[in-house]
């Protein structure tokens, strides 16, 4: 008799469901709050103005990692509904004249068309509390 029943006695069984309950609650959470979904939210649209073609770096605050669009025709832009966190756009080897933007609720939050040390145009905005009114 190999059932689950005899491998996994009560006491084993009733703990590996409290342990996959808690890993699956707290992978909802962490993934709903990354979102907005639990707090706040805001609409990031990043864009980039210019002529020509450069490589473009993105990241939305909820991901791990960057977005490169490499040889983007210029001007550029994308959007995206988040949670808390960083939101950054970066445009290497910039044509003469780039410029970047970060609009957070349709409001214009950081620009830049000055290329930093590396040669790279960047705006970076750190969302955290929507601005208290009054």
């Amino acid at each position: 008799m190999n059932s689950a029943a005899s491998r996994f006695p009560l006491p084993h069984r009733a703990a590996r469901r409290t342990l996959l309950a808690s890993a699956a609650t707290l992978l909802a959470a962490t993934t709903l709050t990354g979102c907005g979904l639990f707090g706040e939210s805001w609409d990031v649209k990043m864009e980039v103005t210019g002529t020509g073609q450069a490589d473009v770096a993105y990241n939305f605050s909820g991901k791990n990692n960057q977005t490169k669009a490499p040889g983007e025709t210029l001007p550029w832009q994308v959007s995206q509904n988040v949670g808390f966190g960083f939101n950054g756009v970066a445009v290497l080897h910039p044509p003469p004249g780039t410029a970047c933007r970060i609009y957070v609720d349709g409001k214009l939050r950081e620009s830049s068309d000055q290329p930093d040390a590396d040669g790279a145009v960047s705006c970076t905005v750190n969302l955290q509390e929507k601005p208290r009114r009054g």
